[in-house]
């Protein structure tokens, strides 16, 4: 089942099942900067990043939408991160679009920024909370679940 049938779709906007609105709630209360507005399923870019980078984020986010999967971009967290997206249901929370950066350099100069329990790795050492993309790679539904 697609996260969209959860969810009742009004024209542009996506109306979220009570679970899945306290899911956000919660996240945001908990983790999310709150001097800063952070509409839902609204792409917001950054000049400093590449175009290869922005044209990723709006493709996994086209996606998203497509999939009635609630996101935001560029959302200033409590720890100071600024996740690429930020999925607080169904998937992992965060999905970081890498361009000129590498996963070392994340894993070096921005994983120990965020929240401990964001850190976690599967056995398999993968980090449960993150999803990575390659800018330049054409992005693809099964990449992202």
């Amino acid at each position: 089942m697609r996260a969209s049938d959860k969810h009742t779709r009004r024209s542009d906007c996506m109306k979220l099942s009570p679970a899945d609105q306290k899911t956000v709630n919660d996240f945001m209360r908990n983790y999310v900067d709150r001097s800063y507005k952070t509409p839902m399923n609204a792409v917001r870019l950054s000049a400093e990043h590449t175009d290869a980078h922005r044209v990723a984020i709006f493709n996994v986010c086209n996606i998203l939408l497509k999939e009635g999967i609630p996101f935001y971009t560029e959302v200033r967290l409590s720890c100071g991160c600024i996740p690429d997206i930020v999925c607080p249901t169904h998937i992992s929370p965060f999905i970081e679009v890498l361009s000129s950066e590498t996963m070392q350099m994340f894993e070096d100069l921005k994983l120990h920024k965020y929240p401990e329990e964001f850190q976690k790795r599967s056995t398999s050492g993968k980090l449960k909370s993150f999803i990575f993309i390659r800018a330049e790679k054409d992005i693809q539904k099964e990449d992202l679940f």
